[in-house]
Parts: C-alpha cells; structure tokens; sequence
C-alpha cells in the first residue's frame, strides 16, 4: 500500500493532510467511499455517487482506517463546509468525534510524517490502558494474633527528657550561630529627622503664638505672627493718610455745597438780569419805532416845507441811536442766555467777569477721592505684607523648638522656629568598616526601638563608607581605626506606619539595627543564592 503524504505551501490549515486510506459512509445507508484527503479536522471526498448533502448540513459518517491489517472502525458527526457539484465533491469538519480516535489519528498522522509506522496495536494499547481491580478483602493467611506488650513508660520518658534537652541546646546553637553569622545587631542607632529654622527678616515683636512646641502642624499653616517696627510705623503712617486724605475730601465737598448754592444765587441775579434786558430791549423797539415815525414825517414836511433840514438829520440822527442801543441790548441777551445754558450752576458773569469756583472744586474733590483709594491700596499692601511677615509650617512636621517666647523682641537674624520634617525621618546606624561591607542597598532591615518597645520593618537607602573620615570643617579626610565606627548607613521607616507610632518615633530616639549579613566571600554568596533558590 502506497502512503503519500502532500506538503502544500505556508497556508491557515492547522493539521497535516494525508492521502492515505480512509474509508467513509454517509448515514446508515449510504455508499462506502474513500476519502480523497483527510487530517485530524475533517475530510474531502471526490466522485461521490449521490445528491451531495447541503452546505451548512450535519451528517453522520462511519469511518474505517485500514492499518497494518486491522480495520479501525469508528463513527464521529460532521458539518458541510464546501461542496462543489461539478465534480461531485464535498468536504467537511468534525463537530463531534471520541477523544480516542482523535488520538489514533494524530498517532498515524505524526508517524506518517516523522516516517516512523509504529504498530497500531501499540497505538492502541497506550490510548486503552486496562484497569485491574484490585480485591478489598483480607488475606486470610496474613492474619496473624497480636501479643499485647506493656509500654516502656520509663524509657519513653528519658527518652522524651533528652529529646527536649538536645532540641533546646541546638535550638540555642542555632540562633546563636544565626545571629552572628546570618545576623547582624547594631546598637549605635538614632532617630533623625530634617530640622529647618525659620529665622526674622527684621527687627520686631513676636505678637501671636498660635502652636505650642512639640504640636502637629500642617503646610502652610500660619504658627507665629511677627510685627516688623519698621512696617508697623509704615502702617500706622498710611492710616493717618487715609484719615488725612478723607478730612480733605469732605472739606472740598463742603465748598462744594457752598459754590452750589452761591450759583444758585448767581442764576437767580442771572435770570434777573436777563428779564431786565428783555425789558431794555422792549423799551428800545418802542423808541426805535418813535424815532422812525418821526423820521418819516419829519422827511414829509421837509417836502411840504414845514420843516428844515437840520430838524430831519435830528430825527436821522434819533432813528440811528435807537437802533445801535437795540441791537446791543439784544447781544447782550443772546449772550447772557448762552452763559447761563452753557454754565448752569457752575459760572455766573457779571457783564465783566466770570464768577464761580465749582468746576475747579469738582477737579479737587475727583483728585481726592483717587489719592484716597491710592492711601487705601498702599495701606492693604503692607498688612499683606505683615501677613507675610508671618511665619508657616514650610511641610507637614512637628514645631520642634521655639526660641523665642510670645511678646518678645527680636532682632533681623534671630532664630524663631524650628520645624521637624515627619515625612523624611529616618534612623541612621553607624557600623565599623567590617560591618558595612556586610549589608546592601535596598535590603530589609529590623529596627527595635528599647524605649518604646516597639519594632518595625526598615529600608537600607544609603551607604556611607567615608562619611567619619570626612571633617567638614577642615575639608579633609582623617584616618580611623578599623573599630571606629565611622561608616553610616541610612534607613527609612517607610509611609505605612501607624499615626501613634510615628508621632512616638521622634528625633534622637535610640535605636538597635537588626541586618541581615550578607556574606563578604563570592562563593559562599553563590551557594547561599544556591540554596536560597532551592527553598523558595
């Protein structure tokens, strides 16, 4: 029998396709057929002889994998996935099929393709592994009588006495070696935590305390307010400004009401006036009108030669004075009544002069009221000033130390307050050259607090070898000996301590610094890195 297996290009297909023998039948009833190419989802099957089934459609199909001479039978559900009626095929995918011949046929598939063609009864065997039950009934041969002893109490109980002993001799053996090779304790510890003075910018006064030292306080919150004799004489200057610049306004509005009321005065004289020139101006129209009649009939008895010349030029001369004195009473009432309606209440002319001051006192009561919003601004400005004079919380901490008590005097420079940052307390230990070369960044440490009784868990957050060898001062470097304590490791308390205990741990507590130590030779690191992966 001839078994070809077809390898087709990179494609989706997630099984191997094979064209060997497989033997198929539709229903209960249908044509035994031979499947054109099979894999462990489905089937093709070309040539069929009958109405091929719909696409979409369930079907029953019997198989039957000839193998080495034995005829594998079994049966599975199918779905029509494609059918093409010209040349009478159709191709499906298994929706059910046994676990077990799933398995026989991935087994004939691999060996085909590895070219391995195991037997399929072996195949068989490791899919359907027998189980032999086993009886639950007693042997009776095995039954055998069981003499009762007496317990040996006395052994048992010296036995149980040395037990207890030798367990507690290298139970202490143990912690011992465990505390001085694995352990390492470090009395030489201490609380401390970033102290910040808040110094006086000037000479004053402490005027106003509003927290006690040693109490919690807040960013930004306002402790101590600090009068600056400087500014305080500044502020009491633009008070005495403003009570200054008020006086004057309300002297200016004062003369104001006056000029008011002396215009209203003025318009009354002004109106006056203007009824006596109406009254001029009626008068001259009636001589004006007198001086015409008598020009004209002085002119016509002049023709009739009952009159002279010279009496003509007299009516002439009569008829001309009217009429200039008309004319300049009517300008002067045109011009009285545009001074009144141009000057209401504010100017008052005399036929000379102009009268009245309220549009000059109008301009001062103005510039007043703007030097007294200005003497209000400078005023505000120096109490912001004094508020930031004032001294705050610069974090949240502890007011540590107040110098200074309220009321006292105080000079630029002085120290007011000194504030403890809670946030950034830590423990600092100082250890000899030997020991600091034991512990690492980053590693767990145990921090027992004797005055408390309290212990808490700990992060190494820095190493410093050198920092005793270091003088500040001198800025040098300066020999010590290998006991000398002068390297410093730093650890942190971590955010996830309780309120009480946090507020308890306060600067310059003592401390004793449990470490975990790390081994100084590199194999012996390695195999305790060894062994401590093996545990875990």
């Amino acid at each position: 029998m001839t078994v070809t297996v077809r390898r087709e290009k990179p494609d989706q297909r997630r099984h191997h396709r094979v064209t060997a023998p497989l033997f198929l039948r539709v229903g209960d009833d249908g044509p035994t057929v031979r499947a054109h190419d099979w894999s462990l989802g489905g089937f093709r099957v070309d040539n069929y002889p009958l109405e091929l089934p719909n696409v979409g459609s369930e079907i029953d199909v019997s198989m039957t994998l000839p193998f080495q001479g034995f005829d594998i039978s079994f049966t599975a559900k199918a779905k029509v996935v494609r059918a093409v009626p010209e040349i009478k095929s159709f191709a499906v995918e298994y929706t059910e099929i046994g676990e077990r011949e799933l398995e026989l046929m991935h087994h004939f598939i691999e060996d085909l393709v590895r070219g391995a063609m195991s037997e399929v009864a072996d195949s068989i065997s490791r899919i359907d592994v027998p189980i032999t039950p086993v009886s639950t009934e007693p042997d009776p041969e095995s039954t055998t009588v069981v003499v009762e002893k007496k317990l040996p109490v006395r052994q048992i109980a010296w036995v149980g006495i040395y037990s207890t002993i030798g367990f507690l001799v290298f139970g202490y053996m143990a912690l011992v070696l465990y505390s001085n090779i694995f352990r390492m304790e470090v009395q030489t510890a201490v609380v401390a935590a970033p102290m910040v003075e808040v110094r006086a910018q000037g000479d004053g006064q402490i005027s106003f305390v509003r927290a006690s030292v040693g109490e919690q306080v807040g960013a930004g919150d306002t402790i101590i307010y600090f009068a600056d004799y400087d500014l305080e004489r500044q502020i009491d200057l633009a008070r005495l400004e403003i009570s200054r610049r008020e006086a004057e306004l309300n002297q200016l509005l004062l003369k104001r009401a006056a000029e008011l009321e002396k215009m209203n005065d003025y318009a009354a004289v002004g109106l006056k006036n203007i009824e006596q020139v109406s009254i001029d101006i009626e008068a001259l129209q009636a001589d004006q009108k007198a001086a015409k009649a008598r020009y004209a009939r002085t002119r016509q008895l002049l023709k009739e030669g009952w009159a002279t010349r010279t009496q003509l030029e007299e009516a002439a001369q009569w008829l001309s004075s009217s009429r200039a004195k008309l004319k300049s009473r009517r300008l002067e009432l045109q011009e009285q009544i545009k001074l009144a309606d141009s000057g209401v209440g504010k100017r008052f002319f005399n036929g000379r002069e102009l009268l009245g001051e309220v549009g000059e006192v109008d301009a001062n009561v103005k510039l007043a009221r703007y030097q007294i919003a200005l003497a209000h601004q400078k005023h505000e400005a120096l109490l912001k000033h004094r508020e930031r004079l004032a001294i705050r919380a610069p974090f949240n901490g502890r007011l540590a130390k107040m110098p200074k008590p309220q009321s006292a005097a105080v000079k630029q420079g002085d120290v007011i307050a000194v504030f403890e940052n809670d946030s950034e307390r830590k423990v600092f230990a100082y250890l000899t050259q030997d020991e600091v070369i034991k512990v690492g960044m980053g590693d767990k440490a145990r921090v027992f607090f004797p005055s408390l009784n309290v212990s808490i868990n700990a992060d190494i957050i820095g190493i410093d070898r050198t920092k005793g060898f270091h003088e500040e001062v001198a800025r040098r470097y300066s020999w010590r000996s290998p006991d000398d304590r002068s390297a410093e490791v730093t650890l942190s308390l971590g955010d996830q301590l309780p309120q009480e205990t946090r507020d308890a741990i306060t600067a310059g507590l003592p401390a004793v610094v449990l470490f975990d130590a790390r081994s100084t030779s590199p194999i012996l690191a390695a195999i305790w890195r060894r062994i401590s992966a093996l545990l875990k």
